[in-house]
């Protein structure tokens, strides 16, 4: 494997191997940081998914009710759509015959969640793999977008019928990300019907900046063109209105000249065009 050091000399990255300035994507030890060319060193990496939460919504949106919990034990129990599950969304049909004559003696609530957390890491693993389809960088991907991505693989099986999906968390295109996300089911009619009700429980939970700033630090480094593009409204709204906060501050410096209110209203409407 290739490897390489660099120092930061003159306010600049130099590379050890060849002697030249650098910038680029490097990774140091499990982090990735971009080295920019003024000298900077950004940190890309984010911090790692919380199975703990992920755990905690697959109640809400499985088993709210907690149903097929008696005098202490999880035992089996047939869903809405006929289907027979065991505690947040265990499909029994699914399971090997281990499991399926463990659930019947009934699972204490110390071994649901242990079976739930086992599980919530299976999946965010199997995100981890799926995204290296699309790109080189998943530690750079917000982790409440991965919790999400663990959550619709935990209700559908597998990522693989969602490449729109990935392609968009790898761009930091959260539109294309919502868009992407939508899960169709077979109710108990046997017709298809759109899940709305995951879908926004998903998009509330996971699908947006909870944390701030992007889906993917490493976008806005290497193509910040595209992701200024992929912006979504809330994101293109907060920064007029951050403008509209400079612009003002700074037609108070220079009262009172009489032209200041034309000067906002005029930098307003340059400000909006750039970010149509």
């Amino acid at each position: 494997m290739y490897k390489d050091y660099y120092v930061r000399r003159n306010g600049q990255w130099i590379s050890l191997n060849t002697g030249k300035p650098f910038s680029g994507i490097v990774r140091s030890g499990n982090l990735y940081f971009n080295l920019t060319k003024d000298g900077r060193k950004i940190l890309l990496s984010k911090p790692k998914p919380d199975p703990k939460r992920i755990v905690a919504n697959l109640w809400l949106f499985e088993n709210p009710k907690r149903r097929g919990f008696v005098n202490g034990l999880y035992y089996p129990f047939v869903t809405a759509n006929g289907n027979t599950d065991i505690g947040a969304g265990i499909d029994m049909s699914k399971q090997t015959a281990a499991f399926r004559k463990e659930a019947q003696r009934g699972l204490t609530p110390q071994r649901m969640n242990q079976e739930l957390y086992k599980r919530a890491n299976e999946h965010l693993r199997k995100v981890d793999t799926a995204l290296r389809r699309y790109t080189n960088y998943p530690d750079t991907v917000s982790p409440q977008i991965k919790e999400g991505l663990a959550d619709l693989r935990y209700q559908v099986g597998s990522l693989g019928g969602y490449p729109k999906l990935l392609q968009s968390v790898a761009k930091g295109d959260l539109n294309g990300i919502q868009r992407e996300s939508k899960v169709m089911f077979r109710n108990k009619n046997g017709q298809m019907q759109f899940d709305k009700r995951r879908y926004d429980a998903r998009n509330s939970n996971y699908f947006y900046y909870r944390q701030g700033g992007m889906i993917s630090s490493l976008m806005e480094s290497i193509m910040p063109n595209t992701y200024k593009e992929s912006r979504s409204g809330q994101m293109k709204r907060e920064q007029t209105r951050r403008a509209a906060q400079k612009l003002q501050q700074k037609a108070k410096a220079i009262e009172p000249y009489t032209n200041v209110r034309n000067n906002i209203s005029a930098s307003l409407a340059k400000s909006n065009s750039l970010l149509r």
